[in-house]
């Protein structure tokens, strides 16, 4: 009885673990956006979208700020990536407060699950018809709307010279699907998947 207990306590609890991870990615995933807007206090400023089969990284709308003193707002950047530790593999969250021009670098980092044996990431793409294992938006792709003038004409005499004609899609994902496996001290396997739709699809331009 007690062994069954103790089998029935450790599926529950891998079973947590899991659904909650999931849970805060959908919940950041869903509060994703990118914006064109570049200005002269925040031309450092960069919002974006790096999505590869195994990392996600991402600007969104969904931080809470706990210190109402502290600079800072309701944006930032998240990634959710494995990391090894002692042999075992973790399902990392980094949150960044600040958006900057290094999104991949600094933060600080939580662990979701341990015993993580696999982490993919697929993105849907409406004009495809299909899903892919990589999504890249930036800034660099799109026209950014300039609130100086000066420095918008600047961008696109550099354009000209460079001939870009043609504007490349700056845009999220439809949707995004995770496929979460955690595995026990016994080699035995707990599979979660789910989908998350994208509403901030298109990017801010007012």
């Amino acid at each position: 009885t007690i062994s069954s207990q103790r089998i029935v306590m450790k599926t529950q609890e891998r079973y947590h673990a899991g659904r909650v991870a999931l849970t805060k990615m959908v919940r950041d995933l869903t509060n994703a956006f990118i914006s064109k807007h570049v200005s002269i206090m925040e031309k450092n400023r960069e919002t974006l979208f790096l999505g590869k089969d195994d990392k996600v990284t991402f600007t969104y709308l969904g931080h809470y700020r706990w210190n109402a003193e502290s600079p800072e707002s309701d944006q930032g950047v998240v990634s959710f990536f494995l990391k090894s530790k002692s042999g075992v593999k973790q399902l990392i969250r980094r949150e960044k407060t600040i958006i900057d021009d290094r999104p991949e670098k600094g933060g600080s980092e939580e662990v979701l699950a341990h015993g993580v044996k696999k982490l993919e990431f697929e993105y849907y793409d409406p004009l495809q018809e299909d899903w892919t294992d990589d999504w890249e938006a930036e800034l660099e792709d799109t026209d950014p709307i300039f609130l100086d003038k000066t420095m918008e004409k600047a961008h696109k005499l550099s354009k000209k010279l460079a001939g870009v004609d043609e504007e490349e899609e700056f845009v999220l994902p439809a949707r995004v699907r995770v496929t979460l496996v955690l595995v026990d001290e016994d080699g035995e396997e707990y599979p979660f998947e789910t989908e998350t739709e994208l509403p901030l699809r298109h990017a801010f331009n007012w």
